[in-house]
This record gives C-alpha cells, sequence and structure tokens, in this order.
C-alpha cells in the first residue's frame, strides 16, 4: 500500500515537472517570437511622441482639470447637504 502511494507521489511529481517545463518552454519561446514586435511598437510610440512634442501638443492643463474636479466635489456635497 505504502508502495503504490509513493509511486502514485512520484507520477505526480514527475507530471508536475514536465508541465512546468512545458510551461517555461513555451514562455522562451513565444518571448522570441513578440520581441521583435513589442521593440518596434517601442520605437512607434517614441516617434509618436516626438512628433507630438515637435507639433507643441498642449497636455492636460492641470489647473483646469483641479478646478473642474473641486466644483464637482462641490456640488456633489451641496447636494448631499440639501437632502440631509
Amino acid at each position: 500500500m505504502i508502495v503504490a502511494g509513493l509511486k502514485l507521489t512520484l507520477l505526480g511529481m514527475v507530471v508536475v515537472f514536465s508541465f512546468l517545463l512545458l510551461l517555461i518552454l513555451s514562455v522562451k519561446i513565444s518571448q522570441r517570437f513578440l520581441s521583435e514586435g513589442s521593440v518596434r511598437e517601442l520605437a512607434e510610440m517614441e516617434a509618436a511622441e516626438m512628433r507630438r512634442r515637435r507639433r507643441g501638443a498642449p497636455g492636460p492643463d492641470e489647473g483646469t482639470l483641479v478646478a473642474v474636479i473641486s466644483a464637482a466635489i462641490a456640488a456633489h456635497r451641496a447636494r448631499l447637504r440639501e437632502r440631509g
């Protein structure tokens, strides 16, 4: 009975080890195939950022954003005071 349990334990460990090895291999293979695309996409994103900076595209106006959020919070609090 103990021998059968040890055989089952060993079989389970071999199956798990094989699955993990297969998983590592598949990740490594996909990394080799997909790394060229990610490098290309990163270069395209950097080029687009440089074009945007050269054009002088305005970024988000922090002051306006803070004012809008503050007004929304104040309006919400005023509504809560009216109800309660």
